[in-house]
C-alpha cells in the first residue's frame, strides 16, 4: 500500500527489537499473503543464480518463479483537491510450490537458498513494512504467527533504531510509489511495464 509518507507508530519511536527464528512461516503461501517482487529484485536474483550456474533470462526467470497478482495501492494527486483512492493493480509475486505452498527458494531446513539476493519485501521485514511500523495493532496481529515478532513485543532480539526504521520504510514507500507511477503511465498494463513477461504467465 502506498502512503503519503513514512510514519512510525509512537510505540517504535525508540526503535524495536527483532530476530528471525527461521520458522519458515512467512516463506509459505497458503493464507499468509504474497511476496511482491520488483525489477531490482528480479535482476538481483538472476545475477545471484548465474553465480550458482543457473542461467536465466528475465523471461525464463519470470516463467519459472513469478506470477501476476493484485495489490491495493493508495494514490492522491498532490496537485489536485480531489481525495485519494485505492487502486487495485496487477503486480508480480513469487510463485509457491508443494503441498505446503512454500517458496521455491526455501530449503528443507527452513533456510533461504537465495538469502544474499532475497527480494526487498523479505529483507525488509519487519522494519521496512509501513503497514507494521505505522500500526502497532497490525504488528500484534502478525506476532500471533511470527515468533520473531512475538519477541519484538517482549523487547527481545536484534535492536533497530528509529533512524533505521525510517530508512527502510522510506525505501518501501519510494519503490511502491515509483511502480505505481510506471503503471499509471502505461495505462495500468503490467505487460508494458515488464516487457519481458510471457503472456501466458500464471495469474
Amino acid at each position: 500500500m502506498i502512503i503519503e509518507k513514512s510514519k512510525i507508530s509512537k510505540n517504535f519511536q525508540n526503535g524495536i527489537y527483532f530476530s528471525c527464528h527461521q520458522c519458515g512461516t512467512c516463506c509459505r503461501g497458503l493464507n499468509e499473503g504474497e511476496v511482491y517482487i520488483y525489477l531490482d529484485d528480479i535482476n538481483r536474483l538472476i545475477k545471484f543464480l548465474r553465480k550458482k550456474g543457473k542461467h536465466y533470462t528475465q523471461k525464463s526467470f519470470a516463467r519459472k518463479y513469478l506470477k501476476i497478482t493484485s495489490q491495493g495501492m493508495f494514490w492522491k494527486d498532490s496537485t489536485s483537491s480531489k481525495k485519494g483512492r485505492i487502486y487495485n493493480l496487477d503486480t508480480l509475486g513469487l510463485k509457491f510450490t508443494g503441498d505446503d505452498d512454500h517458496c521455491y527458494f526455501l530449503s528443507e531446513d527452513n533456510t533461504c537458498m537465495v538469502h544474499e539476493a532475497r527480494p526487498f519485501q523479505c529483507r525488509a521485514f519487519p522494519i521496512g513494512w509501513n503497514m507494521l511500523m505505522n500500526n502497532y495493532t497490525n504488528l500484534r496481529e502478525y506476532s500471533k504467527k511470527c515468533p520473531g515478532l512475538k519477541g519484538t513485543l517482549e523487547n527481545k532480539g536484534k535492536y533497530y533504531s528509529k533512524e533505521e526504521i525510517i530508512k527502510w520504510t522510506q525505501k518501501e514507500f519510494e519503490m511502491e510509489y515509483n511502480y505505481f507511477l510506471a503503471m499509471k503511465k502505461n495505462g495500468f498494463d503490467i505487460f508494458k511495464v515488464y516487457k519481458f513477461l510471457p503472456r501466458d504467465i500464471e495469474c
